[in-house]
């Protein structure tokens, strides 16, 4: 069996996936740990599978990113101009990995000096720190002195070359980490090893998402796709996640979410890979105020104990029965319901034609209502699977292990660097493929030491590959090859897809 969890908006999901799937919702108020505590009086979370998704808490901590001032330390080398970004300090790894400047620690000492109090975290950031690390290790021990590891983010473990973008990926850790990291402590009270769901629909051992959070960017649409496709086989649909607080739209093609590269985050282009999707601020528990459906939630309906009308409770007065219905239509009294629910249901038909697809999935606890209402407005087919509610969980339970690599070798020198990790490499001159070969064999190894089996690592992607002859003295010296592969996102084996 698998656990599962989601975090949203408005309500923690969690699913059991075994031989039968039983599902779990808390309202968010409660906290992981309730729904945790509950899942736990069904198994024993220390000797099953357990994979935790928390991409909504982080997008709206991202909403706030002005609230976590963030220094930077960079060591972009000689001659490049980064003060933009933060601090450019002395010290340089050249393009081969060798250290070419070493790094003045009184220096950096004087501006965490200057600077204590001024910010709650630090991203460190060497232009070639993915084929060396040293100064950014060297340079964390430092900040270690000022900063915990919870507030510290370093940029090689973010396996791409692009160093701009690193940069405020980094940066983009460093907001976050905390958060992921205080987390982390509380999931592991009740299992000691999980898994966090990545953004593109893979999961990855905790310990990788502390050091690289951005991970977990817009996960949660991620796990809605999964899921949507996991119990309907529907490969080319829009899965529509009518949520409390968003309605959230991602496109299946051939069984999988499109994927968006290189994504805007807080109006910094980063390295975060994730789900492509969109969303419209209105869901369930969306107020309505002067008879008109607002972009805002301000409790949960009446119908489950709140204090304002809601979209929900617009269903109950047109029929519905959905919790305490008798409280809503006694609240909903000279309310004009009807256009409440259609106004929702013309925003969602209009997104949907836009989208120009012909059959949708609709996911959520109110979508069995809602969804054949826009599937008739917009003129398309649509389906809504068992467990509806909990989709997203489930998503997270039956999803396999997807890490990335980055791989430098460099044969003149005999060194091969696997995510910052140094080794020796004895062949001179191999070809093109032997590279791509060896970066593959090392993600799937690496997986699975975290308990991948052989059919979840089967399918790596090459994400980028370059290569070059080194000659001198117009003699070949050897070959210099970057290779950056991952084990392709999707449902485990053990679930049958």
């Amino acid at each position: 069996m698998t656990v599962g969890v989601d975090i949203g908006g408005t309500n923690t999901d969690g699913a059991i996936v075994g031989e039968e799937i039983r599902t779990f919702k808390v309202p968010n108020e409660l906290g992981i740990g309730e729904i945790l505590k509950r899942i736990s009086e069904s198994v024993d979370l220390s000797k099953e599978k357990l994979i935790v998704s928390t991409s909504l808490p982080l997008n709206l901590l991202i909403s706030r990113l002005e609230e976590h001032p963030t220094l930077t330390l960079l060591f972009p080398g000689p001659g490049l101009n980064y003060e933009s970004y933060g601090y450019v300090l002395k010290g340089a790894v050249n393009h081969r990995g060798d250290v070419v400047e070493n790094l003045d620690e009184g220096e950096i000492r004087e501006i965490l000096e200057r600077e204590r109090g001024r910010f709650r975290n630090v991203a460190i950031a060497s232009k070639f720190s993915i084929r060396n690390p040293l100064l950014e290790l060297k340079t964390a021990k430092i900040v270690a002195d000022y900063y915990g590891y919870e507030d510290m983010a370093l940029s090689f473990h973010i396996p791409e070359l692009n160093y701009p973008l690193r940069i405020n990926t980094t940066i983009l850790n460093a907001k976050i980490k905390r958060t992921v990291c205080e987390l982390t402590k509380l999931i592991r009270s009740y299992s000691e090893e999980f898994f966090y769901y990545r953004g593109d629909g893979g999961i990855v051992p905790f310990e990788i998402a502390l050091d690289n959070p951005s991970l977990l960017y817009n996960s949660s649409p991620a796990s809605v796709a999964i899921g949507a496709y996991y119990l309907t086989g529907e490969k080319n649909a829009l899965v529509i996640d009518v949520g409390g607080t968003t309605t959230d739209f991602v496109q299946l093609e051939d069984g999988k979410p499109r994927i968006a590269e290189k994504v805007v985050v807080a109006g910094m282009r980063t390295l975060v890979r994730c789900v492509e999707s969109f969303s419209i601020p209105f869901g369930g528990d969306s107020a309505v105020e002067n008879g008109r459906l607002k972009p805002k939630r301000l409790d949960k309906p009446i119908a489950f104990g709140g204090r304002y009308f809601t979209l929900t409770d617009a269903l109950n007065c047109i029929g519905f029965e959905i919790g305490d219905y008798r409280a809503s239509r006694e609240a909903g009294k000279g309310v004009d319901a009807e256009r409440v629910v259609e106004d929702y249901v013309e925003m969602v038909a209009e997104s949907v034609r836009a989208t120009d697809c012909d059959r949708i999935v609709g996911t959520g606890y109110l979508a069995r209502y809602l969804i054949p209402m826009v599937a008739e407005r917009a003129k398309v087919g649509y389906v809504i699977p068992e467990h509806s509610e909990a989709v997203n969980a489930i998503g997270v339970a039956v999803s396999k292990i997807s890490l990335t690599l980055y791989a430098r070798f460099d044969t003149e020198r005999g060194v091969a660097v696997f995510n910052g990790d140094v080794e020796r490499f004895g062949k001179p001159f191999p070809e093109d493929e032997e590279f791509v070969e060896l970066a593959k064999e090392r993600v799937r190894r690496e997986a699975m030491k975290f308990g991948a089996s052989e059919e979840d690592v089967e399918d790596v992607r090459v994400l980028y590959f370059n290569s070059f002859t080194v000659v001198r003295g117009g003699v070949k010296r050897g070959k210099i090859a970057d290779v950056v592969v991952q084990i392709e996102p999707g449902i485990s084996a053990e679930f049958g897809k």
